[in-house]
């Protein structure tokens, strides 16, 4: 039986829902097949239907099955119709490889980061095919990339650089005499505005805080940590140029020396203020005051100085007392709080003791070395 026939006797034929349908659809090429399903049911053949809404024979049949199979909600469904891709599948594995792992540098063009644009530039550069903006905004979601935040990539570590940082220090904690102390220092800096930490918030959003970045004051912590007693001492200064380290460093060398310490290494980081120029007007400083004083125990110091390798802010034991003053010390705090009141806040935390004991602060040592813990043993191999 053909199409026409079940059409007119045996599918359901509601003219209510048709009529209302007409109504609703506004569209010329929707209300064309409602009319031409409306002609079929008062008795016209195809031919008819075909000329008076001009259109093809093949295209009154697939609207035909439509109804037949689906109603109405299949009559006037959108048609999805296949369009042809300009790059093929091997090329979009290529170009979201490219996004993922590349740079625009890598291909010539002057940039680090990737746009729309800059895509747009490679794929004509590459293939000689002119994508839209639109085209490539739909390509990256489909390659799963979201527009973000750049932060800048301060590059991998040197393992051997690394081991040989490691090696050098577990030296010096042997090597080291009765009067002589090892002492790490890293720099931290308050802000007029909240320390962030962690806060409940919807999911897949990023709780945020007010920041007037115009008005913003800064105020810069330097804090020394002794590796065999745990001991610490933060100075706070406004700025943290070479002449402020110096400053630091020679206060922190001085007070060591009153204590009773002869033979000082001071550990640091592979910060522009901490390097050469540093050291230089450090011991340059040293020696004018022992011209002016003639401080016995000063001339016979020892001032050693070791920079942990770049990119290694993990083997410099004062990141870790950094990082538990600011979770303990600094997270949360009321919104009025200025830098002195932060500063005094830093000053009595390390004040109510060391925030690690000898025996932490080895563990914290291991840890730094990685060495493996000795399970037949039950103890942790000797530092040596």
């Amino acid at each position: 039986m053909n199409r026409r026939i079940r059409l007119q006797r045996w599918a359901p034929r509601d003219r209510k829902l048709w009529q209302k349908l007409y109504y609703r659809h506004q569209k010329p090429r929707l209300r064309r097949r409602l009319l031409a399903l409306k002609a079929i049911w008062d008795g016209q053949t195809l031919i008819e239907v075909c000329r008076n809404q001009k259109i093809l024979r093949k295209t009154l049949v697939r609207w035909m099955d439509a109804y037949l199979n689906g109603g109405f909600k299949a009559l006037l469904a959108p048609e999805r119709r296949a369009v042809p891709q300009v790059l093929s599948p091997q090329r979009r594995k290529v170009l979201k490889y490219i996004l993922w792992h590349k740079t625009p540098a890598q291909y010539g063009l002057d940039s680090y980061q990737w746009t729309a644009r800059r895509a747009q530039a490679l794929i004509e550069q590459k293939w000689g095919i002119h994508l839209g903006l639109g085209r490539l905004y739909q390509l990256f979601h489909e390659f799963g990339l979201s527009h973000q935040r750049v932060h800048r990539d301060y590059g991998p570590a040197n393992p051997a650089q690394q081991a040989a940082f490691v090696a050098e220090l577990k030296k010096k904690i042997t090597e080291c005499p009765p009067d002589g102390v090892l002492v790490a220092l890293d720099e931290f800096a308050l802000q007029s505005v909240p320390n962030t930490g962690y806060a409940w918030a919807p999911r897949n959003t990023a709780p945020t805080v007010p920041s007037d970045e115009r008005h913003r004051q800064r105020l810069n912590g330097s804090l020394t940590v002794d590796l065999r007693k745990g001991t610490t001492h933060v100075q706070f200064r406004r700025e943290s140029k070479t002449e402020d380290v110096i400053f630091v460093v020679a206060l922190t060398l001085l007070r060591y020396v009153q204590m009773g310490h002869h033979w000082i290494t001071l550990i640091l980081d592979n910060a522009r203020t901490h390097c050469g120029k540093m050291e230089a007007g450090v011991r340059e400083l040293l020696a004018e005051l022992i011209e002016l004083s003639g401080w016995e125990d000063l001339k016979r110091t020892a001032v050693q100085f070791m920079h942990t390798p770049r990119y290694s802010p993990a083997l410099n034991p004062a990141e870790y007392l950094i990082h538990w003053v600011r979770q303990d010390a600094l997270y949360h705090l009321p919104c009025h709080f200025t830098l002195q009141a932060k500063a005094d806040r830093v000053r009595h935390h390390l004040a109510q003791g060391p925030p690690l004991t000898p025996a932490q602060m080895e563990r914290l040592l291991r840890h730094i070395y990685q060495l493996p813990y000795n399970r037949k043993a039950k103890k942790w191999p000797k530092l040596e």
